[in-house]
């Protein structure tokens, strides 16, 4: 049990975050005990936790957005307002302007940050995730390549920052990883079916049984039997559904295989370009 002043250190208000939910969004909820809250797959001993970005609060970082937006609509900024989500994160909510990478995993940051170096150089970072955690070694681990001016993150992550600006500068849903796949506090959608482009947010889990990935599938897609990620995902449950095939499926389909594991961000002149035919987005 721990004492109640380590208890308050450990836990204090800033860390709880709440929304509309209940048991039924968390059916498998289970409490271990792991070595990183979300996997990096650097030792923190060898890039310290302790080394993070600047914390900045939700108004603070509103108006360095503000400026940043301000700034860069007439060319003139050194920043770079980064998500460190993953991309099916990113697809259906982000803050206006921000850099996006398409990566799949948090795993892959790091190698993400090394092969766009040149990207961060001399520049100053706003960094943001889901709430504040994968900031922490994000921003450490971006730190540690003394290339950036400045690294500063949003403490409490989107999610304070909904809290305080619910109409503020980040547009969308924000994806949560439980049965409910995201929360919203603004009515735009800004992603679209993976079939007929309608707009459309709501993520289903794809119905190839083989396959984990997420697909945005509007309902009248759906009813046209179009549930899987992708045409090699839904062939494949077609002809599970007519009994015609009888392999053993494996975990791989179009989504993942045409997808780089760290893409390379098209650099123009010392600035992200955005025009340039990349899998990552200035969004």
């Amino acid at each position: 049990m721990l004492s109640q002043p380590l208890f308050k250190d450990i836990l204090c208000q800033d860390d709880f975050k709440r929304s509309a939910g209940g048991a039924h969004c968390f059916p498998d909820l289970r409490v271990g005990v792991f070595k990183e809250i979300v996997p990096m797959g650097i030792d923190p001993k060898k890039v310290s936790y302790k080394e993070t970005g600047i914390h900045l609060s939700p108004q603070e970082f509103h108006r360095e957005v503000e400026q940043y937006l301000s700034q860069a609509s007439q060319g003139q900024s050194d920043t770079i307002l980064l998500d460190c989500r993953n991309f099916y994160e990113s697809k259906i909510g982000h803050f206006q302007g921000c850099l996006a990478p398409d990566i799949r995993k948090f795993s892959y940051f790091p190698s993400y940050v090394d092969e766009n170096l040149e990207l961060f150089k001399n520049k100053r970072v706003l960094m943001y995730c889901t709430g504040g955690i994968r900031c922490e070694r994000g921003s450490a681990y971006l730190r540690s390549k003394a290339v950036c001016k400045e690294v500063y993150q949003l403490k409490g992550g989107i999610h304070k920052y909904l809290e305080e600006f619910p109409d503020g500068f980040y547009r969308g849903k924000l994806f949560v990883f439980d049965d409910r796949f995201s929360i919203c506090s603004n009515e735009d959608v800004i992603s679209a079916c993976r079939y007929c482009g309608t707009l459309w947010d709501q993520y289903k889990l794809c119905s190839s049984q083989h396959c984990r990935q997420l697909v945005l599938t509007c309902p009248s897609c759906r009813k046209k039997g179009l549930t899987a990620c992708c045409p090699v995902c839904q062939e494949k449950e077609l002809e599970a559904t007519s009994g015609a095939s009888g392999q053993t499926l494996k975990e791989e389909c179009e989504c993942t295989k045409r997808r780089p594991r760290v893409p390379v961000e098209h650099i123009s002149r010392g600035t992200l370009d955005p025009g340039a035919e990349q899998s990552s987005s200035v969004r």
